[in-house]
């Protein structure tokens, strides 16, 4: 069966929560409590916001990944930018092309709105030395790192 990738549809939203449980569990969030809520309440700000964008692939019914991300200004420009806040696959995908799609959904949707650029945080710390490797292929350059002080 083909894989669809495509924007989020309201149907959707218990794949979401499957992913984004696995996802937290994977991550450096994970000794946070994961909220099915508060996932519900983002996912539908972004289905309700043209400038938020969720992209998921499915093979029959079944949720392979997702993409989240937004557009906004930057705080000192009246360009835009578009930034990422989830990119996930699931284990047996990784290494597939569903990450490398799903992006250039997201790529898409913010050139087609006119983004300057991509900006793509990495903080789930999930195998960063694939991840660096594949971002430099793809064309993006490394600006930064993220740091936790946790309380």
């Amino acid at each position: 069966a083909l894989i669809e990738y495509r924007e989020i549809r309201s149907e959707d939203f218990p794949s979401l929560c499957v992913l984004g449980a696995l996802m937290h569990g994977e991550s450096s969030y994970s000794h946070l409590k994961f909220s099915k809520p508060r996932l519900l309440e983002i996912f539908n700000l972004y289905m309700s916001d043209p400038n938020r964008a969720v992209f998921i692939a499915i093979r029959d019914g079944e949720p392979l990944g997702l993409y989240a991300g937004y557009l906004s200004k930057y705080y000192f420009s009246d360009e835009l930018v578009a930034n990422d806040i989830a990119w996930f696959v699931i284990k047996e995908r990784r290494g597939s092309r569903v990450g490398l799609r799903l992006l250039s959904c997201f790529e898409t949707w913010a050139k087609d709105r006119g983004a300057s650029e991509v900006r793509i945080g990495y903080s789930t710390d999930i195998n960063p030395v694939a991840f660096d490797s594949l971002m430099q292929k793809r064309g993006y350059s490394r600006v930064g790192a993220n740091y936790r002080l946790e309380n």
